[in-house]
C-alpha cells in the first residue's frame, strides 16, 4: 500500500472488487429479469402465486406489476444497504488508517466493534421487515397485485438482513487489508447462488412450483447467507493483519465515535437515495395519474413509468457497481497514505482514480446509447413500458461521465475524515437539484421524457459543486502534508 507503484495497485486491488460488483448487479438485475418474466408462466401457475387476485387476461401486464413491486421496495433496500455499506466504509476508513500508522490493536477493535454495530443494525431492519412492510405498500401504491408481491418481497428481504449486514462488514475488513481477491470470492459466492436460485423460485423447475416475486425475495437472502458463511470461514481461518479477539468486540466509545464519523456521513450519503427513490416514485406516480385522466384511460402509466425508473436503476448497477468498486480499493490505498502522510502518492493514487472512472463511465455512456433496446430485451414487458424505458435509459446515461468525477472526490472525502463533504454533495445531487428539476420538468412539460433530463442536469451541478469543495479539502487537509512530514 505504501510503496507499490499506484496504478497498478489500484488495478490489482480494483479488479477483484470490480468482478464481484459486476455480479451483485448482475443479479440484481436476474431478480426483475425472472419476475417480469411471469406472463410466460400457465393459468393454474399464476393462479397459485396471485390467489384470489388472479383474473383471465393479467399475463399482459403481470411483468409491469413485478417491475412495479420490486421498484417500490427498492428504496427501503437502498436505506438497507445504505446502514450496512456506510458502517462499513467507517470500518475499513478507520482500519486503513490504523494500519497505515502501524497501530494494529486499534485497527482490531476497529474490526470487533464494526461488526457489532451492523449486527444491531441488522437487528432494527429485521423488526421494520416484520411489522411495517405492508403499510409501506399500502401507502406507495393503489394496485393491489403490485401491493402483494412488493409486501412479500420486502417482509422476506429485510426480515432475513443479517447476511448482508455480517458479509458486507467482513468483506471492507478484508479489503481494508488490501484482500480484494477473498472479498471477490465472498460476492461470488452469493451472487452465483442467487442467480441460479432465481431461475429456479421464480418460474419454477422440476418438482419447486413457481413462486414468482416471492422466490426472488428468498434467492437474494439465500445467496447472501451463503456469502456470510463464507466470510466467517475467511475471517476465522485466513492469515491477516486483522486477528480478532473477544476483547476487540467490547465496544469503545471512541472507536464507535471514529468509526461513525466517516461512516454516518456515509450512510446519509447513499441514504439520500432512499429519499430520492421515494420522491421520483411520488413524482412519476402523480404523473401518470394525471396521464390517465388526460390521455388514455385503458394505459397504467403508473406501472410504466414506475417500472422504467426501477429497470434504468437496475441496469445502471452494471456501470455504476465496477466504479464503485474501484473506488473501495482506492478507499484503503488513499487511507493508508493520507494516514503515512505521503502527499505525493496520494495525489497521484486520487488522479489514477479519477482517470479511469471517467474513462470507465464514458464507456458506459456508450454502452447505453448503442445498446439499449439489447439490453431491454432481457425484460418481458409491455410494449408501451419498452418505449418509455428506452428513452430512459438513452436520457439519463449522459450523466455518467460528471457522476464518476464526484464518486471519485467522495471517495477523498472519506479517506480523509471528511464525510461531511460527501453528505452535503450527495444531497445536493439527488433531493437539493435533482427532485426540484423533475418536479419543474412534470409540471411545466408535463412530459415523462422531460423528467429524465432532470437526472444529468443535477450530475453536472453537483460536480461544479464537489470540485469547490475537493479544492477547499486540499488546502486544508493534503496540502499540509508536506510541512508535517518536514517537522
Amino acid at each position: 500500500m505504501g510503496t507499490a507503484p499506484e496504478g497498478r495497485l489500484l488495478l490489482s486491488m480494483g479488479w477483484p472488487i470490480i468482478v464481484s460488483m459486476l455480479v451483485q448487479a448482475l443479479y440484481n438485475i436476474v431478480d426483475s429479469v425472472f419476475v417480469s418474466r411471469l406472463s410466460m408462466l400457465d393459468a393454474a401457475a399464476l393462479s397459485g402465486i396471485l390467489g384470489d387476485l388472479y383474473v383471465p387476461g393479467v399475463e399482459a401486464t403481470i411483468g409491469d406489476k413485478a417491475l412495479n413491486a420490486l421498484s417500490t421496495v427498492n428504496p427501503l433496500q437502498m436505506l438497507m444497504i445504505s446502514v450496512a455499506v456506510g458502517t462499513a466504509v467507517g470500518m475499513n476508513s478507520l482500519i486503513s488508517r490504523r494500519l497505515g500508522e502501524r497501530q494494529f490493536a486499534s485497527a482490531n477493535r476497529a474490526a470487533g466493534n464494526g461488526l457489532v454495530l451492523l449486527l444491531i443494525s441488522a437487528a432494527v431492519f429485521t423488526a421494520i421487515g416484520l411489522t411495517l412492510s405492508q403499510a409501506f405498500l399500502n401507502w406507495q401504491d393503489n394496485d393491489p397485485i403490485v401491493r402483494l408481491f412488493g409486501t412479500e418481497y420486502m417482509t422476506i428481504c429485510l426480515s432475513l438482513c443479517f447476511g448482508i449486514f455480517v458479509s458486507v462488514g467482513i468483506e471492507r475488513i478484508m479489503t481494508a487489508q488490501g484482500r480484494t481477491l477473498v472479498a471477490m470470492m465472498m460476492q461470488l459466492t452469493g451472487a452465483v447462488t442467487n442467480i441460479v436460485l432465481d431461475r429456479i423460485f421464480v418460474l419454477g423447475l422440476g418438482p419447486v412450483p413457481a413462486m414468482g416475486v416471492t422466490g426472488a425475495a428468498i434467492a437474494t437472502v439465500v445467496g447472501q447467507f451463503a456469502s456470510m458463511t463464507l466470510a466467517i470461514v475467511m475471517l476465522v481461518t485466513s492469515k491477516s493483519e486483522i486477528r480478532l479477539r473477544w476483547s476487540d468486540f467490547r465496544m469503545a466509545r471512541q472507536t464507535v465515535r471514529e468509526i461513525y464519523s466517516v461512516g454516518v456521513p456515509s450512510i446519509l450519503m447513499q441514504a439520500v437515495g432512499t429519499v430520492m427513490y421515494l420522491g421520483m416514485n411520488g413524482i412519476l406516480k402523480a404523473l401518470g395519474e394525471f396521464h390517465a385522466q388526460t390521455l388514455d384511460p385503458t394505459v397504467n402509466y403508473v406501472d410504466a413509468y414506475k417500472s422504467a425508473f426501477g429497470t434504468y436503476f437496475r441496469l445502471q448497477s452494471i456501470i455504476f457497481m465496477p466504479v464503485f468498486g474501484l473506488n473501495n480499493a482506492a478507499m484503503s490505498i488513499l487511507g493508508y497514505n493520507y494516514g503515512a502522510r505521503n502527499k505525493k502518492r496520494f495525489l497521484r493514487a486520487y488522479g489514477l482514480l479519477t482517470l479511469f472512472c471517467a474513462a470507465f463511465m464514458t464507456l458506459g455512456t456508450a454502452v447505453f446509447e448503442v445498446f439499449a433496446p439489447e439490453l431491454m430485451m432481457l425484460f418481458a414487458v409491455s410494449s408501451f413500458t419498452y418505449g418509455i424505458t428506452l428513452v430512459a435509459i438513452r436520457t439519463i446515461a449522459w450523466g455518467f461521465v460528471f457522476a464518476a468525477i464526484c464518486i471519485a472526490m467522495n471517495t477523498v472525502y472519506g479517506a480523509t475524515d471528511t464525510g461531511l463533504y460527501g453528505t452535503i454533495t450527495s444531497l445536493a445531487r439527488q433531493l437539493v437539484i435533482l427532485l426540484p428539476v423533475a418536479i419543474l420538468m412534470a409540471v411545466t412539460t408535463q412530459s415523462i421524457e422531460a423528467v429524465w433530463w432532470a437526472f444529468p442536469i443535477s450530475e453536472f451541478a453537483t460536480l461544479v459543486l464537489s470540485a469547490l469543495l475537493t479544492l477547499r479539502l486540499y488546502r486544508k487537509k493534503i496540502e499540509p502534508l508536506d510541512r508535517i512530514e518536514t517537522a
